[in-house]
């Protein structure tokens, strides 16, 4: 299943999607598209949270409405501070893929 739009995908492991998605545009701004359940936990530094993270990067918000759908609105999801994501990368939690 592909974790952006639901399509199902013919690999072995496509099933097996991270409990948390991230959402980067421009590698500036990060949003929660998966997991916000997980939120509090991971905005401590010390929190418990599932890992891999994964972080899709987008060039542009246009680039993430062409592969999620054009309802897709930024609006609808919760900010991550680009310092928490930088902190994810150093512990490598942050599994990051560009679309």
């Amino acid at each position: 299943m592909n974790a952006l739009n639901g399509i199902p995908g013919d690999g072995p492991n496509e099933g097996d999607e991270p409990p948390i998605i991230l959402l980067g545009i421009e590698k500036r701004s990060y949003y929660v598209y998966k997991g916000d359940e997980f939120l509090n936990q991971l905005l401590l530094a010390d929190g418990e949270f599932p890992t891999p993270i994964l972080c899709v990067n987008f060039e542009t918000v246009f680039d993430a409405k062409r592969v999620i759908g054009e309802d897709f609105s930024l609006a609808s999801y919760w900010v991550i501070h680009p310092e928490i994501i930088a902190r994810l990368r150093a512990d490598k939690f942050l599994i990051e893929a560009d679309e």
